[in-house]
């Protein structure tokens, strides 16, 4: 655990602001999220809440946004707390049609890059949901992460699918629970080995079924599969946090 202190560790799935979605429910919820990630070695945090174009226009996501950070910012001031992950903010934007063409897309990306953090169905999905994301990330210039590929795998064209998204410049973010429980240990670890930008994030909703647990996770990846693919899940989500130029 030493190590993961020294490394430069960056989760990009989290739903850590206040009364956002099925994340934190209070600005206090959120500011222990933020010391349990800073505890296990987390130096930047991406806040990812959840979007929904058929529930809420764009404008009224991000004031929404806005206002959850505003409110997280006073509470971590009240609370005194000087140490904590640095926040970007994001979402994790679920999968609608014509999605590749959304002009205002670029705002649901992570602050100052074109990264896209995708969700897509959890019904069979599409030849258009699959032609859409090659879209995006070769037609539209997204840096497209799709988030935890691992808990499609009940779909029945699921490899044939993946192994298309795997072509792609695209890359895979598995969950760290799916990494701790037995049932999607196997196809976790095969997912993260398999695809040549691998990443991990904790997905973190609450302090009590779905807490961070990144630092238990990585000591798997670690242990199963080597310090070489941990090197490249920190490369691979330095290089999709970067700012882009212009």
């Amino acid at each position: 655990m030493e190590n993961m202190k020294s490394e430069i560790v960056i989760d990009l799935h989290t739903h850590i602001l206040p009364q956002m979605d099925d994340g934190s429910q209070d600005v206090n919820t959120s500011v222990a999220l933020l010391h349990l990630l800073w505890e296990q070695g987390v130096h930047t945090v991406c806040a990812t809440s959840h979007y929904y174009a058929h529930q809420e226009c764009m404008e009224q996501f991000l004031q929404r946004r806005r206002q959850a950070v505003f409110a997280l910012g006073d509470a971590l001031g009240e609370a005194g707390v000087e140490e904590y992950p640095s926040i970007r903010l994001g979402a994790e934007v679920a999968y609608f049609p014509g999605i590749s063409q959304c002009p205002e897309l670029e705002q649901l990306c992570l602050g100052g890059t074109r990264t896209l953090l995708l969700e897509l169905s959890y019904t069979q999905w599409t030849p258009q949901q699959v032609e859409e994301v090659a879209s995006l990330s070769l037609d539209r210039g997204y840096q497209v992460i799709l988030a935890h590929p691992e808990r499609f795998s009940h779909m029945r064209s699921y490899w044939k699918d993946m192994e298309r998204m795997m072509a792609l410049p695209i890359a895979l973010q598995i969950n760290a629970d799916s990494l701790l429980h037995w049932g999607s240990r196997k196809l976790a670890l095969e997912l993260l080995n398999s695809t040549p930008r691998p990443l991990l994030a904790s997905d973190c909703h609450n302090l009590t079924s779905r807490p961070p647990r990144l630092e238990k996770a990585r000591l798997v990846v670690r242990k199963k599969l080597g310090v070489d693919i941990l090197t490249r899940i920190d490369e691979t989500a330095l290089r999709f946090t970067q700012p882009t130029g212009g």
